[in-house]
């Protein structure tokens, strides 16, 4: 449980009221056994970080659809996620070995605010095509976003040793007997942590005025993960001006800012990676968790039922059984209506009556 917690406080901010609201909601949850009724309707099981077993949704309607793949990335396209991964977990199921199936699932699995399935998949991606750069960063983001921060380190130290841009790097710096000094105590976080920004610098500073935004996108994560913020949200400023329609990246920044308090800007940039991704449940999710930061609990309870509402309509569209409800954010709604002090909506999260609750803040099912 502790685990869970830490999962989803890793993931946006650290208003204190906020967490020790979230802290006692995982509790409550613990004792109802929701979280592990969660995840059997789903079909899957939590699984820790070393475990390679990626739990299927146990009822597929899409499992021998042809070109599941290729449809999976057009429902990506459309910003369904819940389908999304419906289509490519029947890919998987039809192709084991499909890197670049395995690398979308958990890129997907993370939007959809399933951290821990998304660390699996990325992992199977990468055990079948090491050198899968987009599946490194995707990887380090997800162990930032879980506390998971010396396998971050790791897997951005992969990316650049990886990347043929890049390698000649950690070649030259392997003479360097500071770099040798480190490198023999990597056993401790923050030797590890500057060890691999070193290498990122290295890289930005080759680059002299052209702006690589993945490598923008690493330093920005190194930064995140040290704690300087504002340097974080220069290197995802900058990784921006290069992509500035990825609502990844937007949502990022907006993550960067919230955690250095400054929560109405990160509102603007959450709201500019749904502009771009409507569907993309995690940015929907961290908007909110801002809006109760910023006292604003009624647009936060919209941003969390809006969220709940496109996993249900996905599957309600398609007669899929088992619906993926995020339990973070039904914790976090009901933590916004506590806040909101009214006490007949707050029961009705209580017991999971989403429609309930769409009705009272009108919003279509």
């Amino acid at each position: 449980m502790e685990e869970e917690f830490e999962r989803a406080k890793a993931a946006v901010e650290s208003d204190t009221e906020f967490w020790d609201k979230m802290q006692a909601e995982w509790e409550e949850m613990a004792r109802r056994n929701w979280i592990s009724e969660s995840q059997e309707a789903q079909g899957q099981a939590a699984v820790s970080i070393n475990e390679k077993g990626y739990y299927f949704h146990t009822e597929n309607p899409f499992k021998d659809w042809p070109g599941a793949f290729e449809e999976g990335l057009k429902k990506l396209r459309e910003g369904d996620l819940p389908l999304t991964i419906l289509y490519l977990e029947a890919a998987i199921l039809q192709d084991p070995h499909d890197a670049e199936a395995w690398q979308f699932l958990g890129i997907t699995q993370a939007e959809n605010e399933n951290e821990q399935a998304a660390i699996v998949a990325l992992q199977r991606c990468l055990e079948l095509q090491p050198n899968n750069l987009k599946a490194l960063m995707a990887l380090a983001v997800s162990f930032t976003n879980t506390g998971h921060q010396k396998e971050a380190y790791e897997a951005l130290r992969s990316w650049i040793k990886q990347n043929p841009r890049y390698k000649y790097i950690t070649r030259s710096k392997k003479g360097s007997p500071a770099l040798t000094r480190r490198m023999s105590k990597t056993a401790n976080e923050s030797s590890l942590l500057e060890e691999v920004k070193e290498l990122y610098l290295e890289g930005a500073h080759q680059n002299g005025e052209m702006i690589d935004p993945d490598l923008q996108t690493g330093l920005g994560v190194l930064f995140h993960l040290s704690g300087e913020f504002n340097r974080a949200i220069d290197a995802f400023s900058a990784a921006l001006t290069v992509r500035p329609e990825d609502y990844s990246l937007w949502n990022r920044l907006g993550a960067t800012l919230a955690n250095g308090d400054r929560s109405e800007e990160a509102v603007e940039a959450y709201t500019r990676a749904l502009e771009i991704q409507p569907g993309f449940i995690r940015s929907r999710y961290n908007l909110g968790i801002s809006c109760i930061n910023l006292g604003a609990y009624r647009e936060a309870v919209s941003n969390f039922l809006t969220a709940l509402n496109l996993q249900r309509k996905s599957r309600n569209q398609q007669q899929v059984p088992h619906p993926a409800i995020s339990g973070n954010i039904w914790a976090a709604l009901r933590i916004a209506l506590s806040m909101m002090d009214q006490p007949e909506l707050f029961q009705a999260a209580n017991v999971g009556d989403l429609d309930v609750l769409l009705k009272a803040f009108k919003i279509e099912p």
